[in-house]
């Protein structure tokens, strides 16, 4: 893969549990969390039960539900290859639960820079906040050997001596929580996924192919809601959807608007309502509770402050 996700995924598989101890790598695989760790917080181990009972009304559960197949789909086409059989042998290659690690463990650890994909140990295990710059990774020249490049991630702020130094992500949570495990509580790049809308034949905007082509880069849109810019970027999707005036917000606009918000905060307020006898002090279904929680402040956000509100007259496009 352009990526090379697979590479590093047998190389990982490879090292960590056909070498093991032997591997030069051990010092470093052996700090990595296990197997079971992973089972304890990672979302690739959840069960289709206990998604659906958590996240009910959030259109994350489609979006862990999305990320499990993918992974479940490459252990078997990797598990058909006979150069992954010959590399890893059948107790590594057809054990699902140590293939879901190594994806974890990439999805979760990998360092980009110039558009791929690396393992960069000690680096990978730098925690995330939401402060300071949006982490950069690059190579840099050595400066006692030019030809010798290191990959240099520099701290986004000032850092005293004993602090622990952090990197700001900047991603959403349901992002953070489904590819590494855990959220942010306080986190400046937070938003409501919504997906699930699209242009269906039989609507308004679906009679002129070209002037929808012409507005919409994709007529099944995923959204991130959070501020005034996402929630016009919705306005802009329902006006091409409903063949609608493409400025303004006006009355129709608004409706169709409040329709799909308020129906999605009907689904949180049920399934907070369901979850609330709750008593788990599992720190994954805190984290569930809490994406849908800060789901339906999104909307409700959204829904009081952009389209029912003052601002509702924008003729923002």
């Amino acid at each position: 893969q352009r990526d090379g996700f697979n590479v590093l995924l047998l190389f990982l598989l490879h090292e960590r549990f056909v070498l093991g101890k032997k591997s030069v790598w051990w010092p470093y695989l052996n700090l990595l969390p296990k197997v079971s760790d992973l089972r304890d917080f990672h979302p690739l181990f959840f069960s289709e039960q206990e998604i659906d009972k958590y996240l009910a009304g959030s259109d994350v559960r489609k979006y862990i539900y999305r990320y499990q197949q993918g992974a479940s789909e490459r252990h078997k086409a990797i598990a058909s290859d006979i150069f992954a059989a010959q590399v890893l042998g059948g107790d590594v290659l057809f054990d699902k639960n140590k293939f879901y690690w190594a994806c974890a463990i990439l999805d979760g650890r990998s360092i980009w820079w110039e558009g791929e994909r690396h393992i960069v140990p000690l680096l990978d295990l730098v925690n995330a906040d939401g402060n300071g710059k949006v982490h950069e990774t690059y190579l840099e020249a050595l400066d006692s050997d030019p030809s010798q490049k290191v990959a240099v991630t520099r701290a986004s702020r000032a850092v005293n001596p004993g602090e622990q130094v952090f990197e700001n992500y900047a991603q959403p949570n349901y992002v953070l929580f489904t590819h590494h495990g855990f959220i942010l509580e306080d986190n400046p790049d937070d938003c409501a996924l919504l997906e699930g809308l699209f242009v269906h034949r039989n609507d308004p905007g679906a009679a002129d192919v070209h002037r929808l082509r012409s507005l919409l880069r994709s007529t099944t849109p995923t959204f991130c809601i959070r501020a005034e810019e996402s929630v016009l970027q919705l306005g802009h999707f329902l006006r091409a959807k409903y063949a609608l005036p493409t400025n303004g917000m006006d009355g129709e606009v608004r409706q169709h608007m409040s329709n799909v918000l308020t129906e999605r905060i009907a689904r949180l307020t049920e399934t907070l309502d369901i979850i609330a006898s709750d008593d788990s002090t599992m720190a994954r279904h805190q984290f569930m509770r809490r994406i849908v929680q800060r789901d339906l402040m999104h909307f409700q956000y959204a829904l009081h402050h952009f389209v029912q509100g003052p601002q509702n007259d924008t003729t923002k496009g």
